[in-house]
């Protein structure tokens, strides 16, 4: 086996290289290369692969198979010579990228001894696993001292050191089959870690690193973060939409909290007021449904109402009669609402057998429990409403 010389290892910002073929196959109506050089960084270590075009044809995936390193094309390479070029910006931010994210898991290491169990690298996103609960400060410390690291424009050293070497100051140790020698990536009083990938030759290059978010993981707690341009143009982004709101509010981006408390406070208010006016018009109607129901099954349509409107005359109804079963249903420009029910201590009743009739014929989708369901319908379907409710019906009966 003829072992590709990684050329990626050899110069970082090299954008163009010269190889020849060693082996080409098809395989799943795509082509396979090997080279016998390349500068194509294969998937690995939770960094993407590089990306770009052979002789004029697109390479759509590298792999690494045994030492040898795959380019999947879209079509064969006519020459046994060819000139391969980079996709240099996916390149250049994916380096960015992962060296953000080692400066980043090395702050949580030195100030908390957080061990970083996975990592990967996805478009403009970066996130790292961590096994245990992580505080909000601890994240955003690291962040601090991550930044502080990339002002201070460190150079990453790639080195070979013996295993002792490596037990003793790695935050991560190497899998115990992993081949000798280790390559470690050394950021000086920062980060000393295993590590196949390509990053930026020193911490000044990764520009900036900004947290984005972080949740809850199995356990632990996953964060996400951005570096470089792709952290810019996120804060491109959210300064965009920082001014829209200033626009809409009126107001410096320092009121925008303080407004918008001020909005849900009125949208309370109003969603208050407007149960009141909802309950006042309602209530006679339920009352005079559950009067002219007829062997206590109430059915109605709402014109020109909502979902909400249903729901809320659904309660009105089983609240005044527990012993009522409703058929409720409404038509808009969304499509059909349909809500069958009965008072959930009245044990005699199912509704689902009647309901799942109902939306069978209306070609539409829900579901519920034995005393409450509720689905929608497109809204072509609302011709055929009063059959599904006349079937359902006689399902009750």
């Amino acid at each position: 086996m003829n072992l590709t010389q990684k050329l990626y290892y050899e110069n970082l910002y090299a954008r163009e290289f010269d190889a020849e073929v060693v082996n080409q196959f098809e395989r799943d109506g795509k082509f396979h290369v090997i080279l016998n050089e390349t500068l194509f960084f294969p998937s690995g270590g939770g960094q993407p692969c590089d990306t770009g075009f052979i002789d004029g044809v697109e390479v759509l995936e590298v792999l690494e198979r045994g030492g040898e390193i795959v380019h999947v094309l879209a079509k064969e390479l006519e020459n046994k010579k060819v000139h391969g070029v980079l996709n240099w910006e996916r390149r250049f931010e994916f380096m960015q990228q992962h060296l953000g994210e080692h400066l980043f898991a090395g702050m949580l290491y030195n100030l908390h001894q957080l061990h970083t169990a996975r990592m990967r690298i996805e478009g403009d996103n970066v996130s790292i696993d961590i096994d245990t609960p992580v505080k909000e400060e601890m994240i955003f410390e690291a962040e601090a001292a991550a930044n502080e690291a990339v002002w201070r424009d460190i150079p990453v050293e790639v080195i070979y050191p013996s295993m002792d070497e490596v037990k003793i100051f790695a935050r991560k140790l190497p899998p115990e089959n992993a081949e000798l020698p280790i390559r470690i990536v050394k950021v000086e009083g920062v980060d000393y870690v295993p590590c196949c990938g390509v990053h930026v030759s020193s911490t000044g290059q990764v520009g900036l690193i900004k947290i984005t978010s972080f949740e809850n993981h199995k356990g632990g707690t996953r964060i996400y973060l951005k570096c470089g341009v792709a952290a810019y143009r996120w804060l491109k982004s959210l300064y965009n939409e920082v001014r829209k709101a200033e626009s809409e509010l009126v107001c410096g981006y320092e009121g925008i909290n303080e407004k918008i408390l001020n909005l849900k406070s009125q949208i309370k208010d109003l969603k208050i007021e407007n149960e009141k006016t909802l309950e006042k018009f309602l209530r006679p109607l339920a009352e005079d449904l559950i009067k002219n129901a007829k062997n206590k099954i109430v059915r109605y349509v709402m014109k020109d109402s909502t979902q909400d409107d249903v729901k809320h005359l659904f309660r009105l109804i089983t609240e005044f009669n527990r012993e009522a079963v409703a058929m409720l249903a409404c038509v808009n420009a969304t499509g059909v609402f349909v809500m069958f029910g009965t008072n959930r201590e009245n044990k005699n009743i199912d509704v689902r057998p009647a309901f799942k009739k109902a939306i069978s014929i209306l070609e539409g989708k829900g579901g519920g429990s034995s005393f409450s369901a509720q689905g929608f319908a497109d809204a072509k379907n609302s011709e055929k409403l009063d059959e599904a409710l006349d079937s359902a019906a006689k399902e009750l009966n």
